[in-house]
């Protein structure tokens, strides 16, 4: 069976709203590119004023590395990774190896790794943008050349570059809300290719997970957590992994849904994580280990970035 194009089963699998269901291990730059609803075009003056972020200083960020994978770029903080086992089957053309994400002060980085099955162009027709983001230019960094595309409302802007070399395809994104921030120029501009790249090494996991509710800073009352209906403008789930089967699973063919409640923070952590309904052999487990490296863009209410419960599903099948 031909498998369904990545950037479509984000879409498929995204619902907007206090509940994100799908197992999608992909980029997730594309869920923010839908467009507006009535309700948040009525609020346009009130979102916009969303604080822009104090960037921190280009000498705070840090280069990373995946061991082998022959790209480095920087970050202002360590990022979330998921590993994926590669495919053997010759016919599967859209091989993910990673999935890396980060959160800092509005802006979402994502980059994902994919064995290089087809030319570059191929894997964008099959795989990439849709009428709803544009191709931009063309573009060139040391050791690779690739192409952007760009979706931007006054909302959100999201950027999304494709490179290949003769082993792999990468997929560089970065959604800034609201749009114009500059560390995103930061990200794009820190990207290298070649086989000796140095910097802090990548490892699975949730990278830096903030604990501290920015809301609660001045204040001797936690903040509140919100309600999909109590907010001005819901989260938007930029990066969600998907979680791998246990070999304990897999032996005594465990399918079926795992779903969860969690916080999403206002500073983009990944809080509070219970579950509703669960599976044996591990596999809750691993619903809870994908739920904490989820990377979104808060939900803000009155012009602020507030904290937000939401459900999450994830369902696991055997093939």
């Amino acid at each position: 069976m031909r498998p369904v194009p990545f950037m479509k089963r984000i879409l498929l699998s995204f619902r907007h709203g206090s509940k994100v269901s799908g197992t999608t291990m992909l980029l997730g730059v594309v869920l923010f590119l839908c467009g507006l609803t009535t309700f948040e075009r009525n609020v346009h003056a009130q979102t916009l004023n969303a604080p822009p972020s104090s960037s921190q200083a280009l000498a705070d960020w840090h280069r990373y590395t995946v061991n082998g994978k022959g790209f480095s770029v920087s970050l202002p903080v360590p990022p979330a990774m998921s590993t994926y086992e590669p495919s053997n089957n010759p016919l599967n053309r859209i091989v993910q190896l990673h999935l890396i994400g980060a959160f800092s002060e509005g802006v979402v980085f994502g980059i994902n790794i994919f064995q290089r099955r087809q030319a570059l162009d191929d894997f964008i027709k099959e795989s990439g943008p849709n009428s709803i983001i544009e191709f931009k230019r063309e573009v060139k960094v040391t050791g690779a050349s690739g192409k952007e595309y760009v979706s931007q409302d006054p909302f959100r802007k999201s950027i999304i570059q494709y490179f290949s070399t003769a082993d792999y395809i990468y997929v560089f994104s970065a959604l800034s809300y609201p749009p114009g921030h500059p560390d995103v120029s930061r990200f794009f501009e820190s990207i290298r290719f070649g086989g000796n790249q140095t910097g802090r090494a990548i490892f699975n996991g949730p990278g830096e997970q903030p604990v501290e509710d920015s809301s609660a800073r001045n204040s001797t009352s936690p903040a509140p957590v919100l309600n999909s209906r109590e907010v001005t403008r819901k989260v938007i789930v930029a990066i969600k992994p998907e979680p791998a089967y246990t070999e304990d699973a897999r032996i005594n063919s465990v399918t079926g849904r795992v779903v969860l409640r969690a916080v999403f923070s206002s500073t983009g952590a990944v809080t509070n994580i219970t579950v509703v309904s669960g599976l044996p052999h591990g596999l809750s487990e691993k619903a809870i280990g994908a739920a904490r490296q989820i990377k979104f863009i808060p939900a803000i209410k009155d012009g602020q970035f507030v904290s937000q419960n939401v459900q999450l599903e994830y369902n696991f099948h055997l093939f």
